[in-house]
Formats: structure tokens, C-alpha cells, sequence
């Protein structure tokens, strides 16, 4: 404490002793000095006051740069994320519309191929059906109607059915009547084996009825008269059975009996005498019948 007031001490006496304007020099000195410290404070102030604002500025920049940066990421993302939902909405969409294109492509295929089929079968069934038209319009009626189960399974129309059966049912009467009227031309005329070939033919188309029944007499008598007993037997049974023996063929069980015996079927032979003389006693072939019923009593009583 002693030391700096002693110094101001001299100083105070040096500046007592100095002129007037040397104070006045020293004095100027003096404030430019302290203008120019505080100047120079302040120019410091100012620095430092710039630097704050530009680290200030450098940070508010970095914040900006961060949130434009975070901004701009989080933008992509929902872009991007907005752009995938619609890539898989549009690539679903897309994907349903092509396997829905797929199914009604093979769709189209199979109807195709259906339909295809169908008219194959169809074509093939015109092929059949005018094949056997034409045999019918050409009179070939047995080949006709020969072919007609192979026709009748193809897919016809109504039509086409209804007609091809009314047509089939009108050749088998024209072969039936031609048939019989051939074998009951011949059978009158005695040439049995004609008359058994035509009657054969008319029964392979009309095999039930009356009518069949019929023809089945002359065919059996037929065949008696060429010696085929069991073929006649058969046919002149089914005749009896179909009620020609009460229409025009009285004899029919006569002759029945007679293929009976000649087969050495003595009991039936004698039971269908038996019964031909009894239902028929008026018929000329009466008293034959009752003698040979005797005779195959007879013969049956000597044996052992």
C-alpha cells in the first residue's frame, strides 16, 4: 500500500514540474489510450458477440440441415411406403385380374374342346344317320335295319329319333308281310324249303304278336316236312302258346304231336294226341290222332 502511493506521489510532483502542455499531451495520450482500449473492448465484445451469432447461426443452420434431412428421409419413407402399398394394391389387382383371365381362358379351352367333341360325335352321327336314310330310300331295308341299333345309340335329335323309329317300324312290317306272304305262297305250293327260308326271315324281324305266332305254324309244319323235328317241336309249342291253333292253325298240336313222336318222346306224343282228338273231334286229323295215342299206350303197356 505504501509503494503505489508513493509512486502517485511522483508522479503528482513530476506532473507539477512538467509544463503545461506536456500535461496537455499527456492527457490526450492518456483518453486516446483509453479510447482506443476501449475500442478494443469493444471490437472484442463485437467478436466475440459475432462469433456467438455465428456459432449460433452455424447451429441453427445444423438444426435446419437435420430437420430438412429428417424431413426429407421421413418424406421418402412415406413415398416410398406410399409407392409400395400401391405397387401391391396394383401387382394384387394385376394378379387377380390374371388368374382370373387364366381361369376364363381354360374356361374357353374346355367349352372348345366340349364343343368340339360334341360336334364330332355329332358329324359322326349325320354319317350314320344318312348311311342308313340311304339304305332305307335304296329299298335295302334288312341292311337298314341292321344298322339301325348302331344309329339309334348316336346322339339324334328328337326328330331325327322319331322318324328313323316310325321308319324302321314300317320296314319291318314291308319285310315281314313280303316274307310271309313268300313262305305262304310256297308252303301252298309244297316247296317246304323255300317256305321255311322266307317264314325264317319274317320271324328274325316280328318275333311276338298274333302275327308272329302265325308264322311260326308254317315255319313248324315246314320244318316237320324237311325232318327237323326239334326245331319244329319249338315252333309249333311257341305257335300254340301265341294262339294260332285257334285262328288258322287247328292242326298245329297234331302236328306237334307227330314231332313229339318221331323224336321217341312217346308220353308227351301221346299226351298232345290225346288232347288234339279231344279238342278238335270233328278235325280230319281226329281219328288218327285217338289210334296213335292207342298205339303208344300199347307200346308203352308191353314194355317191361
Amino acid at each position: 500500500m505504501e509503494r503505489p502511493q508513493a509512486q502517485a506521489e511522483v508522479e503528482e510532483g513530476r506532473r507539477e514540474a512538467e509544463p503545461s502542455e506536456l500535461r496537455l499531451l499527456h492527457r490526450e495520450i492518456a483518453e486516446a489510450h483509453a479510447v482506443a482500449s476501449r475500442t478494443h473492448n469493444a471490437v472484442a465484445i463485437l467478436g466475440a458477440s459475432l462469433k456467438e451469432v455465428i456459432a449460433r447461426q452455424d447451429r441453427y443452420e445444423r438444426g435446419l440441415n437435420l430437420n430438412s434431412f429428417v424431413a426429407y428421409a421421413i418424406f421418402t419413407i412415406l413415398l416410398a411406403g406410399g409407392f409400395s402399398l400401391l405397387y401391391r394394391a396394383r401387382a394384387g389387382r394385376l394378379v387377380m385380374d390374371r388368374d382370373q383371365a387364366t381361369r376364363q381362358r381354360d374356361a374357353a379351352v374346355a367349352e372348345a374342346e366340349t364343343v368340339r367333341a360334341k360336334l364330332a360325335v355329332r358329324e359322326q352321327a349325320e354319317e350314320k344317320a344318312l348311311g342308313f336314310w340311304q339304305l332305307l330310300d335304296e329299298g335295302k331295308k334288312a341292311e337298314a335295319l341292321a344298322s339301325y341299333p348302331d344309329v339309334v345309340r348316336e346322339p339324334l335329335s328328337v326328330v331325327e329319333a322319331l322318324v328313323f323309329q316310325r321308319a324302321v317300324g314300317r320296314a319291318r312290317a314291308e319285310i315281314v308281310d313280303a316274307g310271309f306272304a313268300e313262305g305262304l305262297e310256297a308252303f301252298r305250293a309244297v316247296q317246304w324249303k323255300r317256305a321255311s327260308g322266307a317264314l325264317k326271315r319274317a320271324l328274325a324281324y316280328e318275333e311276338e304278336g298274333p302275327r308272329a305266332a302265325q308264322i311260326r305254324y308254317y315255319y313248324g309244319v315246314t320244318l316237320h316236312k324237311q325232318g327237323d323235328y326239334a326245331e319244329a317241336a319249338r315252333e309249333l309249342e311257341l305257335s300254340i302258346a301265341g294262339g294260332a291253333e285257334r285262328t288258322i292253325g287247328p292242326d298245329a298240336r297234331f302236328y306237334l304231336a307227330s314231332a313229339f313222336e318221331l323224336l321217341r318222346q312217346t308220353d308227351r306224343a301221346r299226351t298232345e294226341y290225346e288232347k288234339f282228338a279231344s279238342t278238335r273231334p270233328t278235325h280230319p286229323f281226329a281219328g288218327v290222332a285217338r289210334r296213335k295215342a292207342s298205339e303208344i299206350s300199347a307200346r308203352t303197356a308191353k314194355a317191361p
